[in-house]
């Protein structure tokens, strides 16, 4: 995640050497209370770049001198993703080093000392608890009574982790573009995404609700899904709309679709989208681009816009653009 701008540059929050207008910024957002520099001589300089979306906040910091600081009682879920330097975090009781590889999860109530060294800056995804309960009660088809709470260590599966790294590098380059920003229902998408892996990713007090088999969908439910796909190809789809539709759970919708279609439901909804790129390319109007035609469809990324419409139709976008015309 590393450029040679730092990410999430072209959302400015805050640049300053005053470590108490920093406590100050980042206090109402992710409750920290206090900032010390422990070695004044050194030239603290810290940047905050911030980006708050729908259901996510990212936030990426970077401090130019050591610094310690102390979170208390967290109101919101937050993931830590170190880019470089190093640090240690004694969260909640564990102390955890923290590095390229290893970064500090939380939830409503944490805290804790964070301590870095100099050259430490990280991203760090934000998620309210609103957000994260209604998506786990989507996927596991139940209200969430008490509420959702972290437990275990303050770190998540690796696995998870990186994959949750890629979705985030990804969407900061594109928040960072100037030249082409991405469809809402891209960006919602990909927000939808984000969470779920974090609640997958990261042990809490459902997390049993996510294993095992699920209750297979009734033929119904699965006709329903797709009749709701094709009426809203062109508008952003979450898997708590499916599941409101179709009065089954997102578990086992995922489940049907795998074992009728061999894909996950999302999956399905790329490919009526592929079908609606294929169909608006093949009959152009006279301003019809490659470009205009992928974002309508709900591709943000025009390169791989043009290898999953290859793979489906064994030409590229453009080939068949020229071939219609």
């Amino acid at each position: 995640m590393v450029s040679a701008m730092p990410p999430l540059h072209t959302h400015p929050g805050l640049r300053t050497r005053d470590p108490d207008e920093l406590r100050q910024w980042l206090s109402p957002i992710f409750s920290v209370r206090s900032i010390d520099i422990p070695a004044r001589g050194r030239a603290f300089d810290s940047v905050v770049n911030h980006c708050a979306l729908g259901s996510i906040g990212l936030a990426y910091m970077s401090y130019g001198a050591p610094l310690r600081a102390s979170v208390l009682q967290l109101d919101c879920f937050v993931q830590g993703f170190p880019l470089r330097g190093a640090g240690e975090v004694d969260w909640n009781h564990h102390t955890v080093t923290v590095d390229g590889a290893i970064g500090v999860v939380g939830g409503p109530g944490a805290g804790g000392r964070l301590t870095y060294g100099e050259d430490f800056a990280h991203i760090v995804l934000r998620m309210g608890a609103a957000a994260l309960t209604r998506k786990l009660a989507a996927l596991v088809g139940q209200s969430i009574d008490p509420p959702l709470q972290l437990i275990g260590g303050p770190t998540g599966n690796p696995r998870h982790s990186a994959s949750q790294v890629r979705l985030i590098d990804y969407l900061t380059r594109e928040l960072d573009r100037s030249d082409a920003l991405l469809p809402p229902l891209v960006v919602e998408e990909i927000e939808q995404a984000i969470i779920v892996h974090f609640l997958y990713g990261n042990q809490h007090n459902y997390s049993h609700w996510l294993e095992g088999t699920p209750r297979a969908a009734a033929p119904w439910q699965i006709r329903r899904a797709v009749d709701y796909i094709e009426a809203n190809w062109n508008r952003a789809i979450t898997i708590e709309a499916i599941v409101e539709e179709t009065q089954t759970t997102a578990r086992s919708l995922f489940h049907l679709f795998r074992r009728t279609y061999g894909i996950s439901p999302m999956t399905y909804v790329s490919r009526v989208r592929l079908r609606y790129a294929h169909a608006l390319l093949s009959a152009p109007a006279e301003d019809t681009s490659v470009t205009s035609v992928g974002l309508l469809c709900g591709f943000g990324n025009m390169g791989h816009f043009a290898r999953r419409y290859y793979e489906a139709y064994g030409e590229k976008p453009s080939e068949t653009l020229k071939r219609h015309r």
